[in-house]
């Protein structure tokens, strides 16, 4: 246990020569700049001065130690430490969250907060040809979220910007929806979407609504590094005005949603047929699942205990729909409520999860594969079926990441629509339906319609009139699919079932390796280099057949162009089995995704349970394969 400290004067603040050798150096450099800092505030003196009389080295080395990485992710990092401070839980009560960030150049609090936003600003403002700069603001309902987003705003407006703000929690994709909407230059969203609860993070987007691009992040970063940790900045002129946003964007929001639904007559079935209970985990989806689904007549059952906006997430066993444990108390209440539908969004509602009850009476827990196959497949099949044979105007395309099912592509290619492969994270989707605006404004006549937008990760798109993935418009979409199959006397389980008997059986499995600590990215990069000079080998030790390297080597999509280089490796074996690898652009984790594709069998069932017992020795194999190359 710590020992109790009394507040020291700025001055008394001093490296300790007893941490000589104790923090890494880059800890060490940290550390000693943030002590010489003339602005810190009393929680910052009294935090710091409570882990140098405690040495407790490991936290500091947490809190100082890495740089906080901005990418086309953002950033995203620790806000409450892994030990806080009496200083930051503020006289907090036990069990209670800390009422004041986790100090620190690694950790998210205000002062990182301002500092990365002012770089934001500083960055456009170069950029800019025209001012004054326009940007909105949003945020979820994690810890210190609200906070945070008056920093954001505060720091913007002191560059001359001018400010929406949306003054409670909003998910992610309506934030990119009213970017585009107002013009707005730029957008900052608060959030580390299914992260823990002691995480918070920053996702900033461009005035086309999608998150930016490796240059922008490049460029903003290096503005960041800029910014004195001190904020110095004086304000030049008169700060920028700053706008609430309320119901009149809402009302736009839930209007662009709307304007994807293919067969308005299927929610009329399903008010009937499909029962709905919902789970927002707490988070920023109950301000628009629940009224979404209401605007065509779908009354859902919201889950006790996780219907109240609470960035704890009590009662929560993980806020990620990827985490099959996110839907189990929906399901619980589902199965005592006789509903059949059980939906899900993380705390940002950009992912939907869901579980469905089949005819035994079970639930089957879709991945976000199946989802994004079911939606793919309704879209592609009600938008053929509605509109002439070309499907109407413009060329329809598809776009799917690489590491997701290709299932999809051979929906997309059933129904003569091209299908468009990019590179993992929806900021490339993105990216394709802003290249597809630029190519249609020179050439009307080349206009891309989107039909479908999808990743494993559970993101799915359904209208280019938003650009992030959009677990509302997901639920909605998957609820008028249910409608639509309902019909002729399926569920979506059967649905589902129907298309592995139609295109083939395809089974994935993502497994992660989380490599944590100022050296994690350098063990990332080590590993992810030793698979791409000694590629592994499947259970048996077979070898792959083919390699694909997107860091070295020149990839095109369907479209016909050159895709940026990234590290990311595809292994293809013999059996039917694909590996792909990659670093998580958001978390200190290497992810491995199994891909397994065969003739549909009889019983879909056994054939299931085999796949995963055989896609499970495979993730054994590269498992202990990785350990062996990490202990090298």
């Amino acid at each position: 246990m710590r020992r109790s400290t009394t507040l020291r004067s700025p001055h008394s603040l001093r490296f300790p020569p007893q941490a000589e050798g104790k923090l890494s150096p880059s800890a060490a450099k940290h550390l000693v700049d943030f002590l010489a800092l003339p602005d810190l505030c009393p929680v910052e003196r009294a935090s710091i001065a409570e882990l140098l009389d405690a040495e407790d080295w490991e936290e500091i080395e947490h809190r100082f130690g890495p740089s906080l990485f901005f990418g086309t992710g953002g950033i995203r990092s620790r806000t409450i430490g892994r030990v806080p401070t009496a200083a930051e839980r503020g006289g907090a009560d036990p069990g209670e969250p800390p009422r004041f960030p986790a100090v620190g150049t690694a950790t998210l609090n205000p002062r990182t907060v301002r500092r990365t936003a002012l770089g934001l600003g500083r960055y456009l403002l170069r950029s800019a040809a025209t001012r004054p700069l326009s940007a909105v603001i949003a945020r979820d309902t994690r810890l210190f979220s609200a906070e945070f987003a008056d920093v954001c705003a505060d720091a913007l407006r002191q560059l001359g910007f001018r400010v929406w703000v949306f003054p409670e929690e909003r998910p992610t994709p309506e934030l990119s929806f009213a970017i585009r909407r107002l013009s707005a230059d730029a957008g900052i969203m608060v959030t580390a979407s299914h992260n823990p609860p002691w995480d918070n993070g920053l996702k900033v987007y461009l005035s086309d609504g999608g998150q930016i691009t490796n240059e922008v992040a490049e460029g903003v970063s290096r503005a960041i590094e800029e910014i004195p940790f001190s904020n110095p900045l004086r304000q030049e002129g008169p700060p920028g005005p700053l706008e609430p946003l309320g119901p009149d964007l809402d009302q736009a929001y839930f209007e662009a949603v709307e304007s994807a639904i293919l067969e308005p007559a299927a929610f009329r079935l399903a008010t009937r047929r499909v029962r709905v209970v919902y789970t927002p985990l707490h988070g920023a989806g109950l301000r628009t699942v629940p009224a979404l689904l209401a605007r065509q007549g779908i009354d859902c059952s919201l889950v006790k205990g996780q219907d109240t906006p609470d960035g704890r997430f009590p009662g929560v066993s993980s806020a990620n729909p990827e985490d099959s444990r996110s839907l189990a108390e929906a399901i619980a209440q589902a199965s005592a409520e006789g509903r059949n539908l059980v939906l899900g969004t993380d705390p940002d509602a950009d992912r939907l999860g869901a579980a469905v009850r089949d005819t035994a009476g079970g639930w089957r827990i879709l991945t976000g594969n199946q989802i994004a196959a079911l939606l793919a497949y309704y879209r592609c099949e009600r938008t053929f079926a509605r509109r002439a044979a070309d499907g109407g105007a413009g060329i329809p395309v598809l776009l799917k990441t690489f590491v997701t099912t290709d299932l999809l592509r051979a929906i997309a290619e059933s129904f003569g629509v091209r299908c468009v492969e990019t590179l993992t994270g929806f900021k490339h989707i993105a990216a394709k339906l802003r290249r597809y605006e630029e190519i249609a404004a020179k050439n009307p006549q080349d206009r891309r319609r989107l039909i479908f937008g999808g990743e494993e990760s559970h993101g799915c798109l359904c209208t280019d009139r938003v650009r992030e993935k959009d677990g509302s418009a997901a639920a909605l979409q998957l609820v008028e699919a249910a409608g639509w199959a309902a019909r002729d006397g399926k569920t979506l389980p059967g649905l589902l079932d129907w298309l592995y008997r139609r295109f083939g059986f395809f089974a994935e499995r993502l497994h992660t390796l989380t490599l944590e600590g100022t050296d994690g990215s350098r063990k990332r990069n080590e590993l992810l280099a030793s698979f791409r000079e000694a590629p592994p080998r499947g259970p048996g030790g077979d070898p792959p057949v083919g390699t694909e390297d997107f860091e070295t080597e020149d990839h095109w999509d369907a479209d016909g162009e050159l895709l940026p280089r990234e590290p990311f490796l595809r292994f293809s074996f013999r059996g039917g089995e694909r590996l792909a690898v990659r670093c998580s652009g958001t978390e200190p984790k290497l992810k491995f995704y199994l891909f397994h594709q065969a003739g549909a069998e009889h019983d879909l069932r056994a054939q299931e349970e085999r796949v995963e017992a055989r896609l499970a020795a495979w993730w054994r194999a590269i498992a202990a394969d990785a350990q062996s190359r990490l202990s090298r």
